[in-house]
C-alpha cells in the first residue's frame, strides 16, 4: 500500500509527495495544555495547542505554499516551462515553497528579503537552496510600495518561466486553511468555543476562522497582532494589517489583541520548557488568548463563551518551531531567564582537536622507543622524546633519551577536572611550543614527538597543542604512572642525574 495513514508510512515513487499532502496524512496534533500552563482551567477553560509545527516542513506556511502551487498548476500559472519560483519572504513561506518546489521538480527558488534579516536566517535560507536578493527599506514593506521587495517580486514574477505566488494577495493563501486547517480542527474538537491565531498576512486566521464559523457559527475568533512599534517574526502590527484588502480578515476576526515581543518570547520559552516546542509567534498567540480570557472574566462575560457542556475549549495555532530564533530569545529576555554556564573561562582555551589515534599504551611506547631496531641514525634523530614533569622529578629518574620541559604541573589537579589548571597549563605549553621558542619551537618541526608526563593528562594536552601546530605528536596513556603500573619502568633504559 503506497500510503498507510495508520502506521504513517509513505512509500513508492510518490511517497515524498504524498507525505506533504494533508489529505494523505494523519491530522496535525492538537494538544491540551496542563493546568500549570492554563491559569483559567478552574474556570472551565480548556486550551489546546494546534501544532502546525508538526507538519512535514515544520511550519504552518507549508499549507498555503502547497495550495498556491497546486492551484497554479491547475490554472496554468505554473507550466512545464516554469523553472523558478520567486517570493518576498525571509521565513517559513519561502522555505516551504523551496521544499515543495523541489519535490514537484521546479529547480530554482529565489527569495527577496530585507537587508535587516539576521545572519542565521540568511544561512537557513541558503541551507534550503534559496537564491537571495536583499532589499532596503522596511522589514515588512507594503505590497503597494513600488520600492519594496513585494512589489518588485510581483513585477519579476511576470517574466517567462517565473512564478510569483505572492502570499500577500493570493487568495489560495487563506483558502488553504479553509481547505485543511479549519475542517481538521473541527473534526478534532467539534466542541470548540474560541479560535486564536497570530496575524501576519492574515491567511491562517482568515481561512481557519471562516471555515470554523461555517461549521460552527458560535465560534469566537481572536486575532493577535504585535504591539505598535514592536516586532515578532511573522505577525504584523495593526497599521500594517489595515492595507490588506485581498483577504476578508475583518469578516473572520471577532476580537483583536495586541502583544509585545517580550511577552511573546517569554511565553514561547515557557511552552518549550514544558514540552511544546514552538516559536515566538505561538507565544504571542497564547498570550493574546490569555489576555482575551482575562478581559472577559473581569467583565463578567466569560460564561457567554461556554459550550453546552459548560466548558470553554480554546484552540491556538502554533506556527513553527523555536530553533531558528534561539539567539533572539537571549536578546529579548536577557540572562536572568537562562541558567549560567559554569567554567566559562574554557571558552577561550583548549580549543584544539583530540584524537585517540594519538594515544600510546606504555607497551606500545616501550616497543617504539626501546625494542624496535632503528634502520638509520637519521630515523633516530626524527624522534623527539619529551618529559614534561617537574624538573626535580625528572632529574630523580627518567627514561633514556627524554628531554625535560618543566611547566610546574606535577602537584596540580587534573587539568580536565580543574578549569584554572587547564587554562594555566594550556597557556604555558602554547607559549613554549610557539615557533619562536628556541628549545621547543622550531626544533620540533618535522619531528615525531613522544610525550610523557606524571599521569598522562598534561602530555595529552601538550599533544593536542602540537598536533594543531602540525607536529606529529603522541602521548603515553597514564604517563609515568602508567609505565610503572605496566612493569616497564624498571625494564626501560633510565638515566639518573
Amino acid at each position: 500500500m503506497p500510503v498507510d495513514t495508520k502506521l504513517n508510512v509513505f512509500s513508492g515513487e510518490d511517497g515524498l509527495r504524498d507525505f506533504y499532502d494533508p489529505d494523505k496524512n494523519i491530522p496535525v496534533p492538537l494538544v491540551e495544555l496542563p493546568a500549570r500552563l492554563n491559569p483559567y482551567r478552574k474556570d472551565g477553560v480548556r486550551i489546546y495547542a494546534k501544532l502546525m509545527s508538526h507538519l512535514p516542513a515544520t511550519n504552518v506556511k507549508s499549507l498555503p505554499a502547497l495550495n498556491m502551487i497546486l492551484r497554479a498548476q491547475e490554472n496554468g500559472s505554473i507550466t512545464p516551462e516554469t523553472d523558478t519560483i520567486l517570493e518576498f519572504s525571509s521565513g517559513s513561506t519561502v522555505i516551504s515553497l523551496g521544499i515543495i518546489s523541489n519535490i514537484i521538480g521546479i529547480p530554482k527558488v529565489k527569495a527577496y528579503i530585507s537587508n535587516k534579516t539576521s545572519q542565521i536566517k540568511l544561512q537557513l535560507l541558503q541551507f534550503f537552496g534559496m537564491e537571495l536578493t536583499l532589499f532596503g527599506g522596511p522589514v515588512q514593506p507594503e505590497p503597494q510600495d513600488r520600492d519594496g521587495g513585494i512589489f518588485v517580486a510581483t513585477e519579476h514574477g511576470r517574466e517567462p518561466g517565473v512564478f510569483n505566488p505572492d502570499q500577500y494577495s493570493n487568495k489560495e493563501n487563506y483558502l488553504a486553511h479553509m481547505r485543511w486547517s479549519g475542517p481538521q480542527i473541527y473534526a478534532q474538537l467539534p466542541e470548540i468555543s474560541v479560535f486564536v491565531a497570530s496575524v501576519g498576512t492574515s491567511g491562517t486566521l482568515t481561512g481557519t476562522s471562516l471555515s470554523l464559523k461555517k461549521l460552527k457559527p458560535s465560534v469566537t475568533s481572536v486575532g493577535v497582532l504585535t504591539a505598535p512599534n514592536d516586532r515578532v517574526p511573522g505577525p504584523r502590527n495593526f497599521n500594517m494589517l489595515v492595507p490588506v484588502v485581498e483577504f476578508p480578515w475583518r469578516e473572520a476576526m471577532d476580537v483583536m489583541e495586541e502583544v509585545d515581543s517580550f511577552c511573546s518570547y517569554e511565553r514561547s520559552l515557557e511552552l518549550c520548557r514544558n514540552g511544546i516546542l514552538v516559536g515566538p509567534s505561538s507565544g504571542l498567540a497564547l498570550t493574546g488568548l490569555l489576555n482575551f480570557l482575562k478581559k472577559r472574566k473581569d467583565a463578567g462575560t466569560l460564561d457567554a463563551l461556554r459550550n453546552p457542556a459548560g466548558e470553554i475549549p480554546c484552540v491556538f495555532i502554533c506556527c513553527d518551531q523555536p530553533f531558528q530564533y534561539i539567539a533572539e530569545y537571549f536578546e529579548k529576555l536577557g540572562p536572568s531567564y537562562f541558567q549560567p554556564i559554569k567554567n566559562e573561562e574554557l571558552f577561550a582555551t583548549d580549543l584544539y582537536p583530540y584524537n585517540i589515534d594519538w594515544e600510546l599504551t606504555p607497551e606500545k611506547a616501550y616497543q617504539m622507543l626501546y625494542t624496535t631496531k632503528r634502520q638509520t641514525v637519521e630515523a633516530e634523530r626524527k624522534i623527539f622524546m619529551l618529559d614534561i614533569r617537574d624538573g626535580a622529578n625528572f632529574r630523580a629518574s627518567h627514561l633514556d633519551g627524554f628531554r625535560n620541559l618543566d611547566i610546574d604541573c606535577d602537584s596540580r589537579p587534573n587539568p580536565y577536572k580543574d578549569p584554572a589548571t587547564l587554562v594555566l597549563l594550556f597557556d604555558r605549553l602554547k607559549l613554549r611550543f610557539a615557533m619562536t621558542d628556541p628549545e621547543f619551537g622550531r626544533p620540533l618541526q618535522d619531528k615525531t614527538v613522544i610525550l610523557l608526563s606524571k599521569d598522562g593528562q598534561a602530555s595529552k594536552l601538550a599533544t593536542s597543542i602540537l598536533r594543531n601546530r602540525g607536529v606529529e605528536a603522541y602521548y603515553v596513556i597514564g604517563g609515568v604512572q602508567g609505565f610503572k603500573a605496566s612493569g616497564l619502568w624498571g625494564s626501560a633504559p633510565r638515566a639518573y642525574l
